[in-house]
């Protein structure tokens, strides 16, 4: 179906090619400081002795800060802004997350004291001289058995940060009692390591004259950053300054504000000069946000005829050591958002329980929750069809929401506006050439191999409740700049907002210079996480347009002697309707300005637009997987056949985009549901997968060459249309992998990740 986008090269891809981008790394300023954090090497334990003395004094340190010096300060904790209340409406325990450890480590990887000095060597020597003792603690890194360990934190028993539930308890259970069929599961959702290619850094320098930070950081939001900080350092949010440039990866853990962060800006204010700091990849899997990390027990009841009475989930959801930004939403709210998924599911009830580990923090990583949910959803109808002996994609079939219902409100309250869920699943069967499998199957069968297939249909919500603003600019020039409140990690926020514009305004993409990542040229910006690019901060660019061309107009009007009413806008210039009178939109910026009294400010934003969005900018893109395996019954490996994804995204701007975001997000997928698991030794604590040699991430070879397909039905929530993709390939993708992987072995469930060895034990297991 033609969704109306044109499929335009990205603009920024010739300077990352040839060297170009604008990375933190890259343009730290000269004569910078280097930053080196020691780490505790123990994954629980008090701190007996921290002794920096000698190490201050070693050649070329500039500082060595620990907890003490921030406390000195007057420096505070990292707060969680993502609050949740247990169940009977107590507040959740918020243990503090100072920078530096303050008595205690709890997890390998701790920061535990900033060595400051003038080049990296000189801080690797002074921090090889730092001495710090660690009386040892039990270790927690078992999820299931957590709240029968020690507690890590003496204000949180059971090593329980909440106890939360959402849904209608009594309903639930009414229906799993009134069902023909219970069938309930237990899944892991594995922990991820999410590894983007560019890992943490920044550049921190305090203006003493002014009283304000400059911080250069790479970052997907620049004002959540600027808020997070100002709360910790106890000052106005105008008196940080935070730029993010160019940025190579985010995928969720970049929204986040780190330890490092504060404890470099803490150095810059006290040395006077500017404080650089770059993660090391081996640094990354000790310190960076993790993601996903639930162990859940579903059960899925259902009436003779096949249909869904009642859901109801048990969670304990891995938080970590302390909690990040938004931690506790992830496996509360989020996960439980559009937990129905595309089927009718009449009453559904959720208990999550966040525990404390002594592991790095869980926030959000690409889909944030909702990966979670539709997993444990989607392996439940896959259970239930196999055991109650009905087809998988009949069993489906009767439970998805039909168009009829829209907009359809679910058990959890949450209203989707607009879908045909049955559409893309037909389409999906039927580009996959479903009906041939058998055939296929039995081809591998002489060669000696197990083959499977498998499918899910997922739902998204992207956007939600936000703010954000957007500005244009018309120059002098006959350029037009644009500020957006979205922050590019390589999905090509400058090529599709320059084309939104460009259509708008009729004119040549070309003369439009789009900018992002600065606190000092929007007021406000919700950054880039849900998928929220096209369905927030485009909105917001769109209707600054707006603004800016009725601005263009009135001055127009005066430049014309008209009405505004008289005027009609093409081409990038107005004209007086039934005459040859015209004014193109620069000439109205050069005459405008010639105007007494301007201000430079006035004078410089002569012709320009400012839009705020505060407000509901939820979309639910959807669509249905399909994933055929094989598997070598010998050896356990997984080959993944073909991979078929048809999604509804709404409008497309550049579908060229749009599938390299499909294609990165099923690789994600993919790697989870095969490859990708943080281990750590069940004693020490210590992490067993520090590295790319011991952390499965997917290669090139782990993926088939993707067929993709799309539907276009209009969001009715968002003007333009659209609804977001960014999400969505990580949520469909694992749930048909380990679908098609059960299918290819005749067993119920195989946990993620399906690793040779598992599959190997599942198709051998012990006494066979």
């Amino acid at each position: 179906m033609d969704t109306g986008g044109q499929p335009k090269g990205r603009v920024e891809d010739e300077r990352f090619l040839t060297g170009r981008g604008r990375f933190v790394d890259n343009i730290a300023p000269a004569g910078s400081l280097v930053a080196h954090v020691v780490r505790s090497p123990h994954a629980h334990g008090r701190i007996a002795r921290l002794e920096v003395t000698a190490a201050r004094a070693a050649p070329g340190i500039a500082a060595i800060l620990t907890h003490a010096d921030l406390a000195a300060a007057g420096i505070g904790p990292l707060p969680c802004l993502g609050q949740v209340s247990n169940s009977d409406g107590s507040p959740m325990v918020e243990p503090p997350r100072p920078a530096l450890a303050d008595g205690a480590v709890r997890f390998v990887g701790d920061p535990v004291a900033l060595v400051v000095g003038e080049t990296l060597a000189a801080c690797l020597d002074a921090a090889a001289l730092v001495e710090l003792e660690v009386e040892p603690l039990p270790a927690v890194v078992d999820l299931a058995t957590a709240p029968q360990a020690p507690a890590i934190w003496p204000q949180a028993p059971g090593n329980i940060c909440f106890d939360w539930d959402t849904g209608d308890a009594a309903a639930t259970q009414a229906g799993l009692a009134a069902a023909a069929h219970v069938v309930e599961l237990s899944l892991v959702n594995n922990r991820i390591a999410i590894s983007p290619l560019e890992p943490r850094v920044l550049v921190a320098r305090w203006d003493g004259d002014a009283g304000r930070f400059e911080v250069l950081t790479c970052s997907q939001g620049v004002h959540e950053h600027r808020r997070v900080l100002a709360r910790v350092f106890g000052m106005e949010p105008e008196r940080i300054h935070v730029v993010t440039p160019d940025v190579g990866g985010g995928f969720g853990m970049k929204a986040m504000v780190y330890p490092e962060q504060v404890a470099c800006m803490a150095a810059a204010r006290m040395t006077g000069r500017a404080v650089h700091w770059s993660s090391t990849r081996s640094e990354a899997f000790v310190s960076d946000n993790h993601g996903r990390d639930h162990v859940m027990t579903v059960r899925l009841g259902l009436d003779a005829a096949g249909r869904i009475t009642a859901l109801a989930v048990d969670s304990l959801a891995n938080l970590g050591a302390c909690l990040a930004t938004t931690a506790p939403l992830m496996p509360t709210f989020v996960f439980t958002n559009i937990i129905g998924g595309s089927y009718a599911v009449p009453a559904i009830h959720v208990r999550v329980r966040g525990v404390f580990t002594t592991m790095p923090p869980v926030d959000a990583y690409r889909g944030a929750g909702v990966p979670e949910s539709l997993f444990l959803l989607e392996r439940a109808i896959d259970v239930a069809a196999r055991r109650l002996g009905i087809d998988r994609v009949e069993l489906r079939r009767r439970n998805l929401v039909p168009a009829a219902a829209m907009p359809y409100t679910s058990a959890v309250g949450r209203t989707y506006d607009v879908g045909d869920f049955s559409q893309t699943l037909d389409r999906a069967l039927d580009v996959a050439g479903w009906s041939g499998f058998e055939a296929r199957r039995a081809d591998s069968e002489r060669r000696g191999r197990r083959r499977g297939i498998g499918l899910a249909c997922y739902l998204h919500c992207t956007g939600g409740y936000t703010h954000d603003s957007g500005f244009v600019r018309v120059e002098e020039d006959g350029s037009v700049t644009v500020v957006a409140g979205a922050m590019s990690a390589g999905q090509g926020h400058e090529t599709v907002f320059r084309q939104l514009v460009a259509e708008k305004l009729e004119i040549d993409p070309d003369r439009i210079r789009v900018v992002e990542g600065d606190t000092e040229l929007l007021p406000n910006s919700a950054g880039t996480g849900g998928s929220s690019a096209m369905v927030v901060a485009a909105r917001s660019v769109v209707g600054a347009t707006d603004v800016m061309l009725e601005r263009a107009r009135e001055l127009a009007a005066q430049k014309l002697e008209c009405g505004t009413g008289d005027l009609v806008y093409g081409g990038g210039a107005f004209a007086v309707a039934g005459t040859d009178l015209r004014v193109e939109l620069p000439e109205i910026v050069r005459w405008a300005r010639t105007r007494p009294g301007l201000s430079e400010a006035e004078r410089r934003d002569v012709v320009c637009g400012l839009h705020h969005f505060d407000g509901n900018a939820s979309t639910f893109p959807y669509g249905t997987h399909v994933c055929e395996v094989e598997v070598d019954p010998d050896t356990g490996k997984v080959d993944i056949l073909t991979f078929t994804s048809v999604d509804d995204l709404g409008r497309v701007i550049n579908p060229m985009i749009v599938d390299g975001q499909i294609h990165g997000g099923l690789a994600q997928g993919i790697g989870q549901a095969l490859h990708e698991r943080v281990a750590y030794d069940p004693d020490s604590g210590q992490l067993l997968s520090g590295s790319f040699m011991d952390y499965g991430l997917p290669r090139a070879d782990d993926l088939p060459f993707f067929t993709l397909d799309r539907l276009c039905t209009p969001s009715l929530n968002n003007p333009l249309g659209m609804k977001g993709v960014g999400e969505c390939g990580p949520i469909g993708a694992p749930p048909a992998v380990i679908g098609a992987v059960c299918d290819a072995l005749g067993v119920d469930h195989v946990d993620m990740p399906a690793t040779p060895e598992r599959v190997w034990r599942a198709l051998h297991p012990a006494g066979s």
